[in-house]
């Protein structure tokens, strides 16, 4: 997927956000698709994404594919800032950092592994070096039941 293409997809706030206010689990419901750099630097590849959450400031997107426990770490803006994932897990205690050096219009993909029982609740930063730029709201928890 090209740069320009993969721009527009994350650019869109799509009807799958979610933000719920309730502690209920949510089911998983396609949203996007991504381009990923995996974990190890690998080559670019497709993706589905699953409820997109972004930075205050846009530049950064995290979003979650529960086949497989997968977390997108999305750089969403030609800013020369790096995008963050803060989460919670059910099954680790406190809230966890996954800082991402990828350029604009790629992911990385933190592979996690969930329990199918599990569920995860994330948001997305945008960071300059150490520094927290901006940070939107938490996804709601969402099911790792893929």
């Amino acid at each position: 997927m090209c740069a320009a293409a993969f721009g527009l997809v994350l650019g869109w706030t799509g009807l799958a956000h979610a933000t719920p206010t309730t502690p209920e689990l949510l089911a998983a419901a396609p949203s996007a698709t991504v381009s990923v750099l995996s974990g190890d630097g690998g080559a670019v590849t497709a993706a589905e994404c699953y409820y997109p959450v972004y930075s205050g400031d846009g530049g950064a997107m995290v979003c979650f594919n529960p086949t497989g426990e997968h977390l997108y770490i999305c750089d969403n803006a030609k800013d020369g800032h790096h995008p963050v994932a803060r989460y919670y897990r059910s099954d680790s205690s406190g809230l966890k950092t996954k800082h991402a050096d990828v350029g604009y219009g790629t992911c990385l993909d933190h592979n996690l592994s969930i329990p199918d029982s599990g569920w995860i609740n994330y948001r997305a930063c945008n960071y300059e070096g150490s520094t927290q730029l901006s940070c939107g709201s938490f996804s709601g928890r969402i099911s790792a039941n893929g």
